[in-house]
């Protein structure tokens, strides 16, 4: 789906990420090593995420012929995450998917006493007239933005007292929040404003949801 913001164009995917003009992709919280950090925590959560969510992002760069990749914010999910293993699976998919990455650091990647090398750190990137950054708090008001940090979800009535909760694409005047990408990863029901407007994939194409069925 082709979604306008202040003269800027961008598609939005079903895979829960954008590509810009530039073939740029932009996905955002993967939480690499979340469930480590649970098991770290003692709580028997199964293994293979991580591996999964970045080969997901690998075929979906393939697909769209991506020219460059911005992680917007929360690339890991906490320093007990951080493993050798995350480390060597990261640097594998990097050296696999051959262009440039970018991360654009998120609150969870603060956490880390470091990054890995391997890794370009931004505090915000501008790429095809848009603006990315992790915080949809840190959005200037004077151009397109692409922001991510809330996990967006949208909550569809589908009777009178039951409701479809999908992740959602969630645009508040100039800035389009993003789904979480990882797999791993909850999701917050947004307190709507009245002009914002909601998009989700409830199968291999993005739709806008119409108000009147929002909850």
């Amino acid at each position: 789906m082709i979604l306008s913001i202040l003269d800027q164009t961008l598609a939005l995917l079903p895979e829960k990420a954008v590509l810009l003009p530039d073939h740029t992709l932009v996905a955002a919280d993967i939480h690499l090593g979340k469930a480590t950090a649970f098991q770290a925590k003692g709580l028997a959560i199964p293994e293979g995420d991580s591996d999964a969510d970045l080969n997901r992002l690998r075929i979906l760069c393939e697909q769209v012929r991506a020219t460059r990749v911005v992680i917007n914010g929360d690339l890991f999910h906490s320093p007990a995450g951080l493993t050798k293993e995350i480390e060597r699976l990261l640097e594998t998919w990097l050296f696999t998917i051959g262009i440039p990455v970018e991360l654009v650091i998120g609150n969870h990647d603060r956490k880390l006493p470091r990054l890995p090398d391997c890794l370009t750190v931004l505090p915000f990137a501008e790429h095809a007239g848009i603006h990315l950054v992790h915080d949809p708090a840190d959005a200037p008001d004077d151009r397109p933005v692409v922001a991510a940090h809330w996990h967006p979800v949208a909550r569809i009535a589908d009777g009178r007292r039951t409701s479809l909760r999908l992740p959602c694409f969630l645009l508040r005047r100039n800035v389009l929040v993003l789904p979480s990408f990882g797999s791993f990863t909850g999701g917050a029901i947004i307190d709507r404003q009245d002009d914002d407007r909601m998009f989700v994939a409830p199968g291999d194409r993005v739709i806008e949801v119409p108000g009147k069925l929002l909850r």
